[in-house]
């Protein structure tokens, strides 16, 4: 039997009903059982009675009944490979259908939103388009080329944002922490202040205490003529004018307390009672 008459019986085999009640087997299988058919008669006799291959029928008899030998041989590769192709079409359509499902969805599908930006972001672009093709040319003569210079200018516009982000940082705690002073009562006798930094503690206001005992502790050392006491005063300005371990301690408290926005708490105030205790000491053996 030629090629073309082989391909026909193929066809009719993948075309037919499959008989009732005999074998199913993997493309993979049916490969094996092809190639011992030709030498093995059980083979032969099993490939023969293949009715579904992966799930789908197939009529292997009217395929290969009657083939022979080398004839036989090749009528079963022409089936399984028919079978996988046939397999790969499926599973390709299967998944362009899966795909097809995805896309469907209504997040794929974009949104007709409002979007007020786009035309101004657009005309902005534009404006912004010539002189970017100037930075390109002038980077052809720079050593490394547009790479380079784009990372420069990236790291300095990295430095600018940075410097003016830590400086409204700056200024935003200070202004906090004067609105917070302002607060304290108004007057330039530590005693007073202390007094009323234990009014503070009985009642709980940790972080008022705190603050009360701190402006007590450096109007003593202005008294002393250690620090010309200001309201801007900073805990460093302090540190190096004093020259005290015992500061160091107390002021880093008041700074995670008045800047850093950490909530005070008992220990708080009494780490603030016998570290001005402990600084002043310090500062009368100077």
């Amino acid at each position: 039997m030629n090629r073309l008459a082989a391909l026909a019986a193929l066809a009719a085999a993948l075309a037919l009903p499959a008989p009732a009640a005999a074998e199913e087997v993997t493309a993979g299988e049916l490969a094996v059982l092809a190639e011992r058919a030709p030498g093995d008669a059980a083979a032969r006799e099993r490939l023969l009675g293949v009715d579904r291959v992966d799930g789908r029928p197939v009529a292997v008899r009217a395929a290969l009944g009657g083939a022979r030998g080398d004839e036989l041989e090749q009528r079963a590769a022409l089936l399984v490979a028919a079978l996988r192709a046939g397999g790969e079409r499926a599973e390709a359509a299967a998944a362009r259908e899966r795909a097809h499902r995805v896309l469907e969805d209504p997040r794929y599908q974009g949104s007709d939103l409002p979007r007020p930006f786009a035309a101004p972001l657009e005309w902005l672009g534009e404006q912004l388009e010539p002189l970017f093709q100037d930075i390109d040319d002038f980077a052809v003569r720079v050593p490394g080329g547009p790479a380079v210079l784009w990372l420069a200018l990236a790291g300095l516009v990295l430095l600018a944002a940075t410097g003016v982000t830590s400086t409204s940082i700056r200024r935003r705690a200070l202004a906090i922490e004067r609105a917070r002073a302002a607060a304290l009562p108004p007057t330039d006798d530590p005693r007073a202040l202390e007094r009323e930094a234990e009014r503070a503690e009985r009642a709980g206001e940790w972080e008022r205490a705190v603050r009360l005992r701190f402006r007590a502790g450096l109007l003593r050392l202005d008294g002393r003529g250690i620090i010309a006491y200001r309201p801007s005063l900073t805990t460093g300005e302090v540190s190096r004018a004093v020259g005290s371990p015992a500061f160091a301690e107390v002021g880093e408290r008041f700074d995670a307390i008045a800047y850093g926005g950490r909530p005070a708490a008992a220990d708080d105030a009494d780490a603030a009672r016998r570290g001005w205790t402990a600084v002043l000491a310090e500062a009368g053996r100077r």
